[in-house]
């Protein structure tokens, strides 16, 4: 072959080769400007006096610095979010009242990064719905976390931790559901509402900051087995009734 015939192969493959790195690096700098959020859950019921807590999950292909938050409601109800940079992870709180009663609550989320914008929606239901005595759950929460301050000394969870309790069980039978929610983390105690020995309880711990519980433990019986807590699998997501 030619000095001249080398010369125009070599030339064409370098073309090819020129041509396909600059179409990757055009897809990948396309793909990278992307924003989608999503509503975890995308509805669940509460009660008046009470608070809907979502989480929002946040997808984005580069880096987010700078953010903005709107949230939109179909009523007139107090709401607030908390957001975590680190995965990006926005918690959305909303507050109905008596007025709300019989309720959805229509909410909807825009998150805008950038000249990146996405929405997603949610709805709250506003049941008529009895609580449980809340001294019961929460010596029930103390036994959790009590034995964390012990074996999980590194979660930060001891006596002094502050608790807001949320009630977590409307429209749910046979199973009591209770929030809890401290500055770093959401505690779920759920427990089977039935004699020994059929009466166990359960627990989860999910770091705010995260998408899915990290811990969980359970009371095999609350009546009959001395209340030892059994560490198990955390659940994949966390719970709300629905």
């Amino acid at each position: 072959m030619s000095n001249s015939k080398h010369l125009l192969v070599i030339a064409v493959l370098l073309i090819v080769i020129f041509s396909s790195v600059a179409a990757a690096l055009i897809y990948m700098n396309l793909n990278s400007k992307t924003l989608e959020i999503n509503f975890i859950p995308d509805h669940t019921n509460t009660s008046p006096g009470e608070t809907g807590w979502f989480l929002v999950e946040i997808e984005s292909g580069e880096q987010i610095t700078t953010y903005e938050i709107s949230i939109q409601t179909n009523v007139s109800v107090e709401t607030d979010c908390t957001y975590w940079s680190q995965p990006p992870l926005l918690e959305v709180f909303v507050y109905p009242n008596s007025t709300h009663l019989d309720t959805c609550i229509e909410i909807e989320v825009t998150f805008s990064a950038g000249e990146l914008i996405a929405h997603d929606t949610a709805f709250l239901y506003v049941w008529n719905w009895t609580f449980v005595d809340i001294s019961e759950v929460i010596t029930k929460r103390n036994v959790f976390t009590d034995y964390l301050a012990t074996a999980h000394p590194e979660f930060g969870i001891d006596n002094t931790t502050s608790w807001t309790p949320i009630h977590n069980g409307v429209g749910i039978l046979i199973v009591g559901h209770y929030l809890f929610k401290s500055s770093l983390w959401e505690l779920e105690i759920d427990w089977h509402v039935m004699i020994a020995p059929y009466d166990w309880v359960q627990m989860y711990l999910r770091p705010r900051a995260e998408i899915e519980p990290s811990w969980a433990g359970k009371i095999e019986s609350w009546s009959t087995d001395n209340q030892t807590v059994l560490e198990i699998e955390p659940p994949l997501e966390i719970y709300r009734p629905t």
